[in-house]
């Protein structure tokens, strides 16, 4: 009895697998390829033409090819970030996108070279006027931080939803929604 209970029990698991978990993954590592070192001697605190080395990692678990977006935005401390909880991104402009489509367990790893190009001051603020990412300059109308503090990169990965045809910074599985975002901090020193 005991072993047909075993048998029973071995042929249902083998039958009926358990559902895989869907979801994408991201990541963003320092100059040494580690969750470290994201500075130049581990100082947040930029000047003017200082390269930051980074590399962004995106990894696709959800389906068997996926388009996905990754977009940057820079805000300060009080322009809103994206919201986990109602699945809305961030409402800062877009700087740069990076695209690719993905099979699935693929990961991309996306160089990222950036620096503060050129800032303006007014009173105690300090805008960042050009930021240039991999090489590319990126001006106009940015953030601005008190005393060049608190400025951060956020990172949001969006996907094409086949079911609206729309790239979708959010999804649900197993009724829980899911976004994908990071951020990094950093202070923009003028002198």
């Amino acid at each position: 009895m005991v072993s047909m209970i075993i048998a029973s029990s071995a042929a249902y698991i083998t039958l009926n697998p358990a559902p895989t978990e869907q979801f994408f993954a991201m990541w963003i590592l320092g100059s040494n390829g580690l969750a470290a070192d994201y500075y130049p001697n581990n100082n947040p605190n930029l000047t003017i033409n200082e390269s930051v080395n980074w590399t962004i990692g995106v990894n696709n678990h959800m389906s068997p090819l996926a388009y996905v977006v990754v977009r940057v935005k820079l805000l300060n401390s009080t322009t809103p970030g994206p919201d986990s909880s109602t699945g809305s991104p961030s409402p800062a402009a877009t700087l740069i996108e990076f695209r690719r489509v993905l099979v699935d367990n693929e990961t991309w790893s996306i160089p990222f070279v950036w620096e503060v190009s050129n800032v303006t001051t007014s009173g105690n603020y300090v805008k960042i006027t050009t930021l240039v990412i991999n090489g590319m300059p990126f001006s106009g109308n940015m953030a601005r931080a008190e005393s060049g503090l608190n400025y951060r990169l956020v990172f949001e990965l969006w996907f094409f939803d086949p079911n609206t045809g729309q790239l979708s910074f959010s999804w649900t599985t197993q009724a829980t929604m899911h976004v994908v975002w990071d951020q990094i901090w950093f202070n923009a020193t003028y002198s």
